[in-house]
């Protein structure tokens, strides 16, 4: 059985320029020696999430950055904000291009970049073709993908984690080398891996009588304040809550009562 989604608020820039692959290197959480496309963040100086892209490394040397449920314009401020005396140039390409996440066979299509990876748990694959390429005529409704991608417990940015969270706190943390040496935002990543100092974290969250939970609505126990919904679909949702909150902890919210699950996190191994 296949599923087709057309992403069709993702953006696509392309950073061209002699010192791109260094400059990037520095920049995103990914290391991208070697790697045909990944997946990488982009923090600010005190290791908050400030974007998320898959990276594609092209054959003439340039790099796509592919970022879903981001302005162009946003996301070349993010890429582009360190640049001095680099050789870097960024542009929104997103008019050229469409996106694509296929399950299963994959749909005729011409012209098309495929890219095999997994998403919430499941071989897929990503797809970019040019705009002019006609959609299949089976594609799959998005609510769909945002329904299994909570119940998957698989953060979005900004949705789940953005520039106030870490990506400890948010499953993030397959997308964070702590190996490739400096970037942006490394010194953090490593003080939090070496001392594990986070107070919140993303759980996967259910109302008790399976009413719809709303996105924004705060969590509290006994008067207390403990997270807020960050993302929700139908009674499932993913809440930022005091991680000292256990799994199977029955909170207040302002439509249901909401018992807290597991931890989200990214179903598929670190690169």
């Amino acid at each position: 059985m296949a599923a087709y989604f057309a992403l069709a608020d993702t953006a696509v820039v392309r950073v061209t320029g002699e010192d791109a692959a260094a400059f990037l290197q520095g920049q995103c959480t990914a290391d991208l020696r070697g790697v045909t496309s990944t997946d990488a963040l982009w923090l600010n100086r005190k290791g908050r999430v400030l974007a998320h892209t898959v990276v594609i490394k092209e054959s003439d040397g340039s790099f796509l950055l592919l970022a879903p449920h981001l302005a162009a314009e946003a996301l070349i401020a993010v890429v582009t904000a360190n640049v001095i005396a680099d050789d870097v140039v960024a542009t929104d390409e997103s008019a050229s291009w469409r996106r694509w996440m296929a399950w299963g066979e994959l749909p005729a299509l011409a012209n098309a970049r495929v890219f095999a990876t997994q998403r919430y748990g499941v071989p897929a694959w990503d797809v970019l073709t040019p705009a002019s390429v006609a959609a299949p005529t089976n594609l799959t409704d998005l609510a769909k993908l945002e329904a299994l991608r909570i119940h998957s417990g698989v953060p979005a940015v900004p949705a789940d984690c953005g520039a106030n969270e870490f990506p400890q706190e948010c499953g993030l943390e397959p997308w964070v080398s702590y190996t490739k040496g400096c970037y942006l935002g490394q010194e953090v990543m490593a003080r939090i891996q070496s001392m594990g100092s986070l107070r919140r974290i993303l759980r996967r969250v259910e109302s008790v009588d399976g009413t719809p939970l709303v996105a924004g609505s705060e969590l509290s126990v006994a008067g207390k304040v403990v997270g807020k919904v960050r993302s929700a679909a139908g009674p499932l949702g993913l809440a930022l809550v005091n991680l000292d909150q256990p799994v199977g902890t029955v909170c207040a919210a302002a439509s249901a009562g909401v018992v807290l699950g597991v931890p989200a996190a990214l179903p598929f191994a670190k690169a």
